[in-house]
C-alpha cells in the first residue's frame, strides 16, 4: 500500500489551486475534518491495542475509539475472539465493606450479610445448581442416550461496550489480565504527518475545494456533488472483493444432499 500524508495533500491543493502558502492552515484544516469524516464508514482507521483489565473486570476506552471491531484475548497460542454479551450489567457495584469497585457479576453483602445486587450463585452450568447433570440419560454401559432438550451450546464469557462510563465491562474471570482490542478511530488524534492511503487524495481534495467554496454548506452544491461521487470511487477502490471471491462465495453455498 503506497501511503502519503496529509501535508502533502494540502501543498499540492494549494499549487493546484494558484494559492500561497497563507492558506495552508485552511486547507489543513479542511483535510483534517474530511480524513474524521472518511474515518467512519470509508477509510475505517482501525487500531490495535493491549490493554490491562482492572479488578473488576473492566478495560478503560482509547481517547480516539468509535466502535469496537473485536475484543479478544491471547490462549492456545492464538488470539480468541469473544462475542457481545448484552446480559452484563453497565452499572459499577460498590461493596460497601471494602469500599471498593467490584465485578458486577458478584454478590455483594453489607456488614449485616445481606444480599445488595440480587446475585445468587445457584446458576451452575446446565442447571448443575439444581442437581441436573449430563448423566442424566445414559444406559447401561455408560453411553449417553440423549434426550437432554434444552441445553445451549456458545460461550457465557464475552464483553459489553458502556460508552457511558467509557470502559468495556468484561465478564467475570478477566480481573488483572489483559485484553485485545481492535477498534475504529474516530481521526481526532491526526496531524499533517498523518499516514493516508494514496487512494484517497482525490477525495479529499475534492472535500477541501467543497468547503473552501460560496457553497460550503450547500449538500447538492456541484462542488458537493463532485466530493460524493470521489467518495464512491475511493469505497470502490478500497472494496477487497473480487471475482475469484464471487464465484468461491457462489460455490460454498452448494453443498452435497441426498437424493430419493
Amino acid at each position: 500500500m503506497k501511503l502519503t500524508t496529509l501535508d502533502t495533500i494540502v501543498r499540492r491543493g494549494l499549487l493546484e489551486a494558484n494559492l500561497p502558502i497563507h492558506y495552508y492552515f485552511e486547507y489543513l484544516i479542511h483535510g483534517a475534518t474530511c480524513l474524521r469524516e472518511l474515518s467512519f464508514d470509508t477509510l475505517k482507521i482501525v487500531n490495535t491495542v493491549q490493554l490491562p483489565v482492572n479488578d473488576y473486570g473492566a478495560v478503560d476506552l482509547p481517547d480516539d475509539f468509535v466502535d469496537d471491531v473485536s475484543v479478544g484475548y491471547f490462549g492456545g497460542g492464538a488470539l480468541q475472539k469473544l462475542p457481545h454479551i448484552d446480559a452484563i450489567s453497565p452499572l459499577r457495584l460498590h461493596n460497601p465493606t471494602t469500599g471498593q469497585f467490584t465485578h458486577p457479576s458478584l454478590p455483594v453483602y453489607n456488614e449485616n450479610g445481606t444480599g445488595v445486587n440480587n446475585v445468587t450463585d445457584g446458576n451452575n452450568l446446565f442447571l448443575g445448581g439444581l442437581g441436573i447433570f449430563w448423566f442424566w440419560n445414559i444406559n447401561d454401559f455408560g453411553e449417553p442416550t440423549g434426550r437432554f432438550f434444552g441445553a445451549t451450546g456458545g460461550t457465557s464469557i464475552g464483553y459489553k461496550i458502556i460508552k457511558e462510563r467509557r470502559q468495556i465491562q468484561m465478564s467475570y474471570g478477566f480481573e488483572r489480565k489483559s485484553i485485545v482490542l481492535q477498534y475504529i478511530s474516530d481521526g481526532q488524534s491526526i496531524d499533517n504527518a498523518t499516514q493516508i492511503d494514496s487512494q484517497a487524495i482525490e477525495c479529499i481534495r475534492a472535500w477541501q475545494e467543497w468547503k473552501k467554496s460560496p457553497n460550503a454548506n450547500n449538500d447538492y452544491a456541484p462542488e458537493a456533488v463532485s466530493f460524493y461521487n470521489r467518495k464512491k470511487n475511493l469505497r470502490a477502490r478500497l472494496s477487497g472483493l473480487t471475482l475469484v471471491d464471487v464465484k468461491n462465495t457462489l460455490r460454498n453455498g452448494y453443498t452435497a444432499a441426498v437424493k430419493n
